[in-house]
């Protein structure tokens, strides 16, 4: 055995007598004192032939790199290396280079290689027949073949899931690319596509500038449509995409999107325009010809780190027309888009938020006229330390302007403050006392005058709420063999005064109010400021669980509450309109990771019938999964944008086999009609490198120029080259 550190040179000229290494060749500026590493079973040397010829597990390491080989000869007077059975390359990166015969120089960075195999980092391969090794980074493999897909373990000779073939293919890793010349794509050994030229980024490049792959589609409310989008790598924390779109039917689109991320910052922009769209909007119901002209929507936001405690941002969605979205399958909501200007502050003990707030309907039949602008309202809350008594005081305050174009508009000052002391009783039970007092004042125009429903009047309005509770809780836990029990009874006694709630105050914050379990124990029920939870009342209710050592576990909350006096402020059907509430609660079920059920319910005080309900249920191991999910809700009184609600929503996904899975979902509304809102079929298969998706899918939404239908499509992803997207074929809608 033979082993050195030194030069590469003098290694090889080891075991050569003193006067050979005086005629050592030349070597290459900064290059003499690059270490390497030798080893050998067996080494000799040629004195009259310059040959150093090294035998047996043959390893040298030189600058990142390790050559390994059954036999390596190093030629003196040519400066040549070759190797020869089993060669192995391994290269700075993590790529391996193996082969039959290698013949390297300029310490090992340039050569000629013979029936080449490469593993890349990601372990995608590539082969050719004779490959040429230029300046340490650059490869070119004549006749050659890529894939990132794993050999079939019975037979390693059958062709891969999909790989390309070509006359030449060059790796560049200094410009991290992979180049095919005279390229033929084959998918199981079948070939479908031929290029002259086709490129790729290398595995090491995370994001690249360039075309991606083009989709295809058709749909009756698009016609047949394709696109081409563009990706800009624009510097290493932004980029961009684009993606022009032709239509038989919807015009001619351009969409867009704009990234950048800074240390402190962030920003993101998509938006898309288009030319020659129509439009049914549906807000002017005397419209009967759809119109004609440009479309488009923005959607960005951003946030900023202004330093350790402040943090800025804003959100913007806007649209053109309430159908534009849905038509050209953009991703929104489907009530009002939502835009939001805002400044926060994180202070120690303390929070203030400073925001703007714009809505824009979606809502057919209602414009955006009627829609609140919120410039501005501000929040601050402060906590102190815990005094003497342990208890803390808190302190709040806000100012809202809120404006109309038509309907109500209103300025609001409020400021408060509470006191919070817990304590613990004598027998194991504890205690919390709540002492607060909130000031209101309101300036409001264009409000609707009692008993006239055409005349407004403006109007300056204010109140003193002040209120109390005492919250009471009584844990028991009881211990059982492989299991814990608790029950915990609750009640809470609320005082204040009656009223508070006159028509001179707009309700704008508290229209969504609704009764439920994790709303029993709170001293203001509403969401709000605008209405105050007045009189006195007291909620009682029961929380209890079984706890298994396991991990699983089943719990209960349920509760009512007693008002001394109606309330006013509590609508018909809202629970709180009498005396004693309606029962809410919950249930939920978890008694292993294969199962879980949660049951929300509202029941009617005087007969218990059922108010209110919603079921949430999943089961089964990841390879076959079912949900279910089921609502019904009453309508909330005198809130348009909450009506009744009662529909039904499926899904089952199950695994096939190790690559193929299958997913099916629905969602049924029965409130309308019994109407489908969507339904869908997806067949996946995934692998380590391609994975497709064929999906069938039905739309129920009927509004404007968007109609129900259901449409074909399929998606095919290529490890390292990107996806391609069609839509197959839509049928009688705009799906």
């Amino acid at each position: 055995m033979s082993r050195a550190t030194v030069p590469w040179l003098a290694l090889c000229l080891a075991a050569a007598p003193l006067p050979a290494l005086a005629a050592a060749p030349r070597q290459h500026a900064g290059d003499s004192n690059t270490p390497a590493l030798f080893s050998a079973d067996e080494v000799q040397y040629d004195q009259d032939l310059g040959l150093v010829v090294a035998k047996g597990h043959v390893e040298i390491s030189q600058r990142d790199q390790i050559l390994l080989a059954d036999t390596v000869t190093y030629n003196q007077r040519t400066d040549t290396v070759t190797a020869s059975g089993h060669v192995t390359l391994l290269q700075p990166g993590g790529d391996i280079v193996f082969a039959d015969y290698a013949e390297l120089h300029d310490d090992m960075r340039d050569g000629f290689i013979r029936n080449v195999r490469m593993l890349l980092s990601d372990r995608s391969r590539l082969a050719g027949n004779t490959a040429r090794r230029i300046d340490g980074n650059r490869t070119e493999l004549r006749r050659g073949v890529y894939s990132p897909c794993d050999l079939c373990r019975e037979d390693p000779s059958r062709a891969p899931i999909w790989q390309i073939k070509a006359e030449e293919i060059t790796h560049d890793k200094e410009l991290q690319i992979v180049e095919y010349r005279d390229a033929v794509m084959e998918i199981d050994g079948v070939p479908i596509l031929w290029s002259p030229y086709f490129s790729h980024p290398d595995p090491s490049v995370k994001r690249r500038s360039g075309f991606l792959a083009p989709t295809f589609g058709s749909s009756s409310s698009l016609g047949i449509h394709t696109s081409l989008p563009y990706y800009w790598a624009i510097s290493p924390d932004s980029d961009a995409t684009f993606e022009p779109m032709l239509t038989t039917s919807g015009g001619t689109y351009f969409g867009g999107e704009y990234r950048q991320r800074w240390g402190s910052a962030r920003v993101a922009a998509a938006g898309s325009i288009t030319v020659g769209s129509q439009s049914q909007t549906g807000v002017d119901q005397t419209l009967t010809a759809p119109a004609s002209g440009v479309r488009g929507h923005l959607f960005a936001n951003s946030e900023l780190d202004l330093n350790e405690d402040w943090r800025a941002g804003l959100d913007v969605q806007r649209a053109s027309d309430q159908t534009y979205l849905l038509r050209y399958h953009l991703p929104s909501p489907t009530n009002f888009l939502t835009s939001h200007l805002y400044a926060e502050d994180f202070g120690e003990r303390s929070y203030g938020n400073i925001s703007s707030w714009a809505w824009q309907s979606l809502r057919t039949g209602v414009g955006d006229s009627t829609e609140p602008i919120v410039a501005p309202v501000a929040d601050y809350i402060w906590t102190s330390d815990p005094d003497v008594l342990g208890g803390r005081l808190a302190l709040q305050g806000n100012v809202l302007n809120l404006l109309r174009i038509q309907g109500i508009s209103t300025q609001r000052l409020s400021t408060g403050g509470e006191w919070r002391y817990p304590f613990d009783g004598l027998i194991g039970d504890r205690y919390g006392l709540t002492v607060g007092v909130r000031t209101d004042g309101y300036h409001s125009t264009d409000l609707p005058v009692t008993g006239s429903a055409n005349l407004t009047e403006s109007a300056i309005a204010g109140r003193v709420f002040p209120q109390a509770a005492l919250t009471w809780r009584y844990p028991w836990v009881r211990r059982g063999d492989g299991y814990s029990q608790t029950i915990e009874p609750i009640a809470m006694l609320a005082a204040a005064p009656n009223g508070g709630n006159p028509a001179t105050i707009p309700n704008e914050d508290s229209q969504g109010f609704e009764f439920d379990e994790t709303s029993l124990f709170l001293r203001n029920r509403f969401p709000g400021l605008d209405r105050v939870d007045s009189g006195q009342r007291v909620d009682y209710g029961l929380r209890t669980g079984v706890y298994a050592d396991g991990g699983g576990s089943a719990r209960l909350l349920v509760g009512q509450s007693y008002a001394f006096e109606k309330n006013s402020a509590f609508l018909p059907g809202s629970g709180l309109e009498d005396h004693l509430s309606d029962v809410v609660g919950r249930v939920t079920i978890s008694p292993s990771p294969y199962f879980d059920l949660i049951y929300r319910f509202r029941l009617d005080h005087a007969d218990l019938a059922l108010r209110r309900e919603e079921v949430a249920f999943s089961t089964g191991p990841a390879n076959l999964r079912l949900g279910l999910s089921y609502i019904d809700i009453a309508a909330i009184p005198d809130v348009p944008s909450l009506p009744k609600r009662r529909q039904v929503s499926a899904s089952v996904t199950t695994t096939l086999t190790h690559y193929w899975s299958l997913a099916l979902t629905g969602t049924r509304d029965f409130a309308q009609g019994q109407v489908t809102l969507n339904s869908g079929i997806a067949l996946t298969y995934r692998d380590e490198c391609i994975a497709f998706v064929t999906s069938l899918t039905q739309s129920g939404v009927n509004t404007g120029d968007v109609h129900p239908g259901t449409s074909l499509l399929f998606t095919i992803v290529f490890k390292n080259l990107g996806e391609i997207g069609s839509r197959l074929a839509s049928f009688g809608g705009s799906s």
